[in-house]
């Protein structure tokens, strides 16, 4: 049974389930640490039973016909006053997400403040026109359409961006009239529970965003196997992303999933090579690696590798590692015990498999979750560095003869999130843009680039194929009415 509830929620008790707009605990729980030092703690979370999960989805079924039946204007509203909360919160929100999964305290502002965008993007995205009129061959029929939320969606997140992916899948959710059974990840669960309380303070009401933290093993099915559920949107891994497609194929829930990547840089020799290795440099490393769009393969021109090499070395030494908290680093630790553990054992292939370490290739777990920056050459096309995700600071640097040999072996994978081409030429540019199988394109800038007002999603084993962010939210958070009105 859900517990009785209290005005806010608390870190240190359990109290982190936010049901029919009340904070709850529940009969177990689980401690989280700071991965920079695993000594640390960094909360207390509740974990959610099945019955809970139940009650979530009761909670927005009983809330969404008024919610969608609420002006956009006044949806409208509580995502700017969101917005406003969060950013005069900024930095406990960044330091919060900091604790959670080690991220730079710079990049985790940033994090905050994108977030901050987001809300204020999809504000100004609900007074838009919604819906169309077209012309009809019957004089007295007005044609038109009209968009209409889905009722009640599951968002699941990841920890990687525990602020931005939630937001970027919620603000839409909610702005559109759906309500949200939201179950983020166990280590961003404090992220979580941050952000829940911004958008309760903003004057959501109870029951249309409600909160479940807990382990996605036990809770899987009780999240996807409610009758009334409307759409799941996932963002994940790519194992777990088709066992909760599958969950749902039998009935008529609409899906989004964003999945796994192991995206591609060629670089050729007319490129810049010195901007081409700090580009590349920045979206193998940042974030230590932990991005779905971040650069894990390089592909370079045989005559200006050993020079892009040295390059490449010369940037990722530069590099600082350490205290997430201090502004100067720029690589703090993997997210928990789980992520150093399953970085080291594709260290240990590269090992096993004698690649070449041009810098890095340690794990430092003296206490916390730290591994150096790594580059890799000299591994095989079908080494699971090359096909696997690694999702930590591994690159694997590859030589190539030409263009056509680049991009041939570039789109070699199963995954098509994003891919870059570093050269000075358009006409191969442009070829690029078209050959390219990823979903994100970049030309002469790192692959891990997202902005909020356009499409994101991949191609291939990436994604669903439908897309997130930008107009394409309303596309998924809304389903369209065809309406023949005539008069008498």
């Amino acid at each position: 049974m859900v517990s009785s509830g209290s005005s806010s929620a608390s870190l240190t008790d359990g109290r982190t389930l936010f049901v029919g707009g009340a904070w709850h605990t529940a009969d177990d729980t689980y401690d989280r640490f700071d991965p920079a030092d695993l000594s640390r703690p960094t909360g207390t979370f509740a974990a959610a039973s099945l019955e809970q999960v139940d009650a979530a989805y009761d909670a927005a079924l009983g809330a969404q016909a008024a919610w969608a039946a609420t002006p956009a204007v006044q949806r409208a509203e509580v995502l700017r006053k969101t917005a406003d909360l969060l950013e005069a919160k900024a930095e406990e929100g960044a330091r919060r997400l900091t604790s959670d999964m080690g991220k730079c305290i710079r990049d985790a502002r940033g994090e905050v403040l994108r977030s901050v965008a987001i809300l204020r993007y999809f504000a100004g995205e609900l007074l838009q026109p919604a819906g169309e009129t077209y012309p009809s061959s019957d004089p007295s029929v007005l044609l038109l359409t009209v968009e209409e939320p889905l009722g009640v969606v599951c968002a699941i997140t990841p920890w990687n961006f525990p602020f931005a992916i939630p937001v970027w899948k919620l603000a839409p959710a909610l702005g559109f009239g759906n309500t949200v059974v939201w179950k983020p990840a166990e280590s961003a669960a404090g992220s979580a529970v941050f952000l829940t309380e911004a958008f309760a303070a903003a004057g959501l009401p109870a029951g249309v965003l409600n909160l479940v933290t807990g382990k996605g093993r036990t809770l899987s099915a009780g999240l996807t196997g409610h009758p009334r559920l409307g759409a799941l949107t996932f963002t994940g891994s790519s194992g777990v992303g088709v066992r909760l497609r599958q969950a749902v194929a039998d009935r008529n829930v609409k899906v989004q999933l964003e999945l796994g990547g192991k995206n591609p840089a060629v670089v050729l020799a007319d490129a810049d090579l010195e901007d081409a290795a700090v580009q590349v440099t920045r979206g193998a490393m940042f974030s230590t690696g932990q991005r779905c769009t971040a650069t894990s393969r390089v592909y370079v021109e045989r005559t200006v590798a050993p020079m892009f090499r040295d390059l490449l070395r010369q940037q990722v030494e530069k590099l600082v590692i350490g205290d997430p908290f201090d502004d100067a680093t720029d690589v703090g630790p993997l997210a928990s015990a789980e992520q150093r553990d399953t970085v080291a054992g594709f260290l240990q292939i590269a090992r096993d498999e004698q690649a070449e370490v041009i810098t890095g290739g340690t794990i430092d777990d003296a206490g916390g979750c730290f591994a150096a920056p790594t580059v890799l050459a000299g591994v095989g096309p079908d080494s699971a560095l090359m096909r696997d995700e690694i999702f930590g600071p591994v690159l694997v640097v590859q030589e190539v003869d030409g263009y056509e040999a680049a991009i041939t072996a570039a789109n070699d994978t199963e995954f098509g999130l994003s891919s870059a081409l570093f050269t000075k030429d358009i006409a191969t540019a442009m070829d690029f843009i078209k050959r390219t199988q990823s979903g994100l394109v970049h030309i002469n800038r790192e692959t891990a680039s997202v902005e909020p007002h356009v499409p994101f999603g991949g191609l291939k084993g990436s994604s669903s194929m439908s897309r997130e962010q930008g107009k394409a939210a309303r596309l998924f958070f809304t389903t369209t009415k065809t309406v023949y009105l005539r008069s008498t």
